[in-house]
């Protein structure tokens, strides 16, 4: 049997990316390589190259690159597994067998996800034509739904009977055994069968692909004291952490907007999608996920949360966006005003909820709103809470300037002095915090900002490009300055390379071959765009200055956070040697 790196080797040889790629979006020549608007985020001069040398592709704008399986995986939303399917139908080439064992577990999985599409469309004629779902359908007419939206959303009705759908299906030939893994019927202590859902209005819940994998069922009884809404449980199907509710009917206008809406319920979701706000999503029934947000990454990296306005939703904005700014997401907070959701705003007027979205500020902007209209920043106990709020968001930032900014407006407002809140920042940091400072979520990691990562990449291209601008690299730099790992490992390597041995030959000695060749194309087309070698040398040169001034700010922020720490201390000696460093780098960045 063929390895997977033999196939993937043999479905490159046989495809030229300028084919693939044009199959999908329309290229244009631009010298010796081919150009296109990018798919990936708006812009107006086209910045998506594609070198059919080299066989890969790179977006000036955004910094997205790689070769086919990773514009396909982008571009279709899709796992290595499935691109790999794509691309080796386009080729021809017949992949590795399954096991039997594969086999067997994809036909069973086929047969399950068939059920839940039986399941939907069953439960969608009830509400359409029976009688003992009036109830139901007088319950959604209220809540403003469409006849369209009920058939697009295949909404249906549970009766209040307990075999209805059991006896549907299994007259359809299926076994109790694969109903109940399906997540349809439940099976009792006694070990009788019953449906799943009785009494409930449902609301199929499809994949990526469309394929309906559980349901999410709605009381419409509001004093009811059983749960408002109950989902299907996990199953082979279906995993509630994974599935994002209306992505599969959002996903393309995500990716033509560049940005997703996240609100909390399916209701919302529903009516944002009939009032013509298509790009909204929610999660199942649970808060938003790693994996989830993942998913949402490769479409767009800007979100735009609208979560209930009570105490349960502010939580919920919280909780997703420390996990959203970790995945490096731009987030923007839409403020509901005059009602409690999204649904009810868009009821009032679908204009309320299109001027919210575009009024949106920012994350940390809307926080200090919410603190200093919660909190009274004349009580002493008060200011110490507004600080807990606020101080660790402006402790994930890495950029200095967007530090010192809100550093300045909290000092401000809070009518204390910037060092005062640099202390506070020095101990959250150093793990130091008392109760009153201390925040219940977990510390995140470090994010490499993207200016930071494209400033190191550029440099690594023209590294790679002429040992002579390697040289100069390596003189007013050193291996610690460069974050990126990656870069950093291409960089050790290259500065021990043979003097002899082209870009290309060391370039097919590294294990991950794309980085470099990415790094290598951008400054390549620099040179062939520019066409004056005088130009392209300024142009690195202003490079290595940047990256060096940028390198020096965030050393002179690290510095005056230790300073804070270092005087509450009082440890002079400490204050002496930050104070001459802080100097020195300041000196630095003058002479830069």
């Amino acid at each position: 049997m063929r390895s997977s790196n033999s196939t993937i080797s043999e479905i490159k040889d046989k495809l030229n990316i300028v084919d693939v790629l044009s199959s999908y979006i329309q290229l244009k020549k631009s010298g010796t390589n081919l150009k296109a608007p990018c798919p990936f985020h708006h812009e107006k001069t086209a910045s998506f190259m594609v070198s059919p040398s080299k066989q890969i592709w790179h977006c000036f704008g955004c910094g997205e690159g790689g070769d086919i399986f990773g514009f396909v995986m982008k571009y279709e939303n899709i796992e290595f597994p499935e691109a790999l399917k794509v691309l080796a139908e386009k080729a021809g080439v017949e992949l590795p067998k399954f096991t039997a064992e594969n086999v067997e577990q994809n036909k069973y999985q086929s047969t399950l996800l068939k059920i839940n599409e039986w399941t939907a469309k069953y439960y969608n004629q009830v509400l359409e034509k029976s009688s003992v779902a009036q109830p139901a359908r007088e319950y959604l007419n209220k809540r403003g739904l469409s006849a369209q939206t009920l058939a697009d959303w295949q909404i249906g009705f549970a009766p209040n009977e307990f075999h209805l759908l059991e006896d549907f299906l299994l007259k359809k030939g299926y076994t109790h055994k694969e109903l109940q893994d399906a997540g349809v019927i439940s099976k009792s202590t006694r070990g009788d069968y019953f449906d799943r859902f009785f009494n409930r209005i449902t609301f199929p819940i499809k994949n990526y692909s469309g394929d309906v994998v559980g349901f999410t069922a709605r009381t419409m009884d509001s004093d009811a004291k059983t749960a408002k809404y109950i989902n299907t449980s996990e199953t082979a199907i279906y995993n509630k952490s994974k599935i994002i509710f209306g992505l599969y009917q959002a996903k393309q206008q995500i990716r033509k907007e560049d940005f997703a809406i996240i609100v909390e319920g399916n209701m919302d979701v529903i009516t944002a999608h009939q009032a013509g706000f298509k790009n909204v999503v929610a999660s199942s029934g649970t808060a938003f996920t790693f994996d989830q947000l993942q998913t949402l990454s490769r479409l767009t990296k800007n979100l735009k949360f609208s979560f209930d306005t009570d105490a349960a939703g502010v939580a919920a904005t919280r909780r997703t966006l420390d996990l959203a700014l970790q995945q490096g997401f731009n987030v923007y907070i839409v403020k509901i005003s005059g009602a409690k959701d999204p649904d009810e705003l868009i009821k009032k007027d679908p204009k309320l909820f299109a001027q919210a979205i575009e009024d949106a500020p920012l994350y940390l902007d809307y926080f200090f709103e919410k603190a200093f209209l919660n909190y009274d920043p004349s009580s002493v106990q008060q200011k110490k809470q507004i600080a807990a709020d606020l101080l660790p968001l402006i402790k994930q930032l890495s950029d200095p300037l967007e530090i010192e900014h809100y550093t300045r407006m909290l000092a401000q407002r809070l009518n204390v002095t910037e060092k005062t809140i640099y202390e506070i920042i020095a101990k959250i940091k150093n793990g130091k915090t008392n109760n009153s400072t201390q925040t219940t979520t977990k510390p995140n990691p470090p994010l490499l900002k993207p200016k930071t990562f494209l400033l190191e990449q550029r440099l690594l291209g023209y590294a790679l490009f002429d040992p002579q601008y390697s040289k100069e690299i390596s003189k007013e730099t050193t291996l610690d300055d460069f974050k990126d790992p990656g870069i950093k490992e291409v960089l050790e390597l290259l500065l021990k390379q043979n003097i002899d041995q082209s870009s290309e030959e060391f370039i097919n000695t590294l294990k991950d071959q794309e980085l470099a060749k990415i790094a290598v194309f951008m400054v390549e087309s620099e040179y062939h765009q520019l066409d004056n070698p005088a130009v392209f040398k300024q142009e690195f040169r202003k490079l290595l200055r940047d990256f060096v001034a940028n390198n020096t700010k965030i050393a002179m922020n690290s510095v005056i956070a230790e300073m804070a720490l270092a005087e509450q201390k009082k440890d002079k000696q400490k204050l002496k040697e930050l104070n001459e460093k802080f100097l020195e780098l300041s000196k630095n960045l003058n002479r830069i």
